[in-house]
């Protein structure tokens, strides 16, 4: 009975007749939200929040969690306008609607299978000591795995530079030896909330290609 009753809850938020399984799985999103805030009407299909200006459809595809009466409901939108998300596709269960005063958070789906492009620097001058990117990579969702791939045109040292508030840690991959000129390699290391991430290398190079990926945590 309470097997039947979870399948019930589950169908009630998630929207979907089917049982969640491995082949119906939870939606996996972004820990932090994208956008949020509080609803200033809508319908069983629609949130409106006339404090936004979005840009027309750039929620399309992304999940709305938006909490009514104590029960938090996760609908995929189908497109938006400058202040209301739709959700037609997939309507709150009867009765249900939202109103002024429910709380939303809007994030994106990150599936487990397919991970996440972060940064990408090809065939491209680097001056010892700075940073590769200008602004530090913000993992979508954590914890992750950060997983790299470098070739050096001049054989050198590859630094992790993890920043959380006011901490900035940096360590040495492959354990300080310094990699090969013009040999590519691959590197992964974890990501936590709050980290920001960025790399150094000990000397003057051209950066042949460097590629960051973030990996789920559900794999």
């Amino acid at each position: 009975m309470m097997e039947e009753i979870a399948r019930r809850v589950l169908r009630a938020v998630f929207g979907s007749g089917a049982d969640i399984s491995a082949a119906n799985p939870l939606p996996v999103t972004s820990e932090s939200s994208l956008d949020q805030g509080t609803a200033t009407g809508g319908t069983n299909t629609t949130l409106v929040d006339n404090t936004k200006g979005w840009q027309v459809n750039i929620w399309e595809d992304a999940l709305v969690e938006v909490t009514i009466g104590g029960i938090t409901y996760v609908r995929e939108i189908d497109s938006n306008t400058a202040d209301t998300l739709d959700f037609a596709t997939n309507p709150l269960p009867g009765g249900v609607v939202v109103a002024a005063g429910d709380v939303y958070m809007v994030k994106r789906v990150v599936s487990p299978l397919n991970p996440l492009a972060k940064g990408l620097i090809h065939n491209t001058a680097y001056v010892a000591p700075a940073d590769f990117f200008g602004a530090a990579l913000a993992p979508t969702n954590t914890p992750c795995l950060f997983r790299l791939t470098v070739c050096m045109s001049v054989a050198g040292v590859l630094y992790l530079r993890t920043i959380n508030g006011v901490d900035t840690q940096q360590q040495e991959f492959n354990h300080g030896v310094v990699l090969p000129a013009n040999s590519l390699f691959m590197f992964d290391h974890l990501v936590h909330a709050g980290d920001t991430i960025n790399y150094r290398y000990s000397i003057n190079a051209t950066i042949m290609t460097f590629r960051v990926i973030e990996i789920p945590s559900a794999i």
